[in-house]
């Protein structure tokens, strides 16, 4: 393996993520691996960053901005994205069998925010590690006291209120595709056999094999139709259209790479 690359995954839920850092996690050293962190699960169990050490920097909280903490190595920023209808439906699978209710998908998916994944994007390009918006500073010294889930909520009622202009959204997916394009690669979970593999092997691991865990941990409680699929790409029209700018991104990243060789 090369010491001096830093491989960056700017991770989307719901999107082939943890097969992905399993794989990793159980093949590489441990020091070699950064885990960025939310605040909701903190950093007690992880190593600290190490500038010379570090070669994976993974987790839901790593942004575009982290080259910086090691100037000296070659900074790969990568991610993996999913037809938006699959990664909705399942995250809902995913959340029912969490908490154990069956809340209907409808009442559950009204609550949701629309474009998250642009929304998300956005927020890695301009270099923040949270994977939300943060609150308006006035809501911290309530939110401090709260738990995780009231927090969500909240913030869920201010996000409406927020952010609401067409120029702002159309902005929020300008730098999403900026996002994508300083990737050095881009994955497709549908294409996951071919992508995963020759990820793992220009990070340096030979003949790679890795458990897909993207839907055994979550029963399929709700399946996706042509209806749903309609609706949800109907109202998200930014994440599908992120989608198909990320389909068009990895053929391009791929023949680049391939020339380089």
């Amino acid at each position: 393996m090369e010491d001096n690359i830093l491989w960056i995954f700017i991770h989307p839920i719901r999107s082939g993520g943890n097969t992905l850092i399993e794989f990793i996690r159980v093949h590489a050293p441990k020091e070699t691996i950064f885990m960025a962190s939310n605040f909701r699960y903190g950093q007690k169990n992880f190593l600290p960053f190490d500038s010379k050490k570090t070669r994976f920097a993974l987790g839901h909280a790593t942004y575009y901005g982290m080259h910086k903490l090691s100037p000296k190595k070659e900074s790969r920023y990568f991610t993996f994205l999913r037809d938006p209808a699959k990664r909705v439906i399942s995250y809902y699978n995913a959340k029912m069998q969490e908490t154990g209710k069956r809340i209907p998908f409808e009442k559950w998916y009204k609550g949701q925010m629309k474009n998250d994944l642009v929304h998300f994007l956005d927020l890695k390009y301009r270099g923040e590690a949270s994977t939300r918006t943060p609150a308006p500073k006035i809501f911290m010294p309530i939110i401090k006291r709260l738990n995780y889930n009231v927090f969500f909520f909240l913030q869920t009622i201010v996000l409406k209120f927020m952010n609401k202009s067409k120029k702002e959204e159309m902005k929020k997916l300008e730098n999403a595709k900026k996002l994508l394009d300083l990737c050095w690669f881009v994955g497709i979970v549908e294409n996951s056999k071919e992508d995963f593999k020759f990820l793992f092997r220009a990070m340096g691991f030979k003949n790679p094999k890795w458990n897909d865990d993207r839907e055994s941990i979550s029963k399929k409680i709700l399946k996706l139709d042509d209806e749903l699929r309609k609706k949800i790409y109907k109202e998200n029209p930014l994440d599908f259209e992120i989608y198909q700018y990320a389909l068009k991104v990895r053929k391009e990243k791929l023949e680049q790479i391939k020339k380089q060789k």
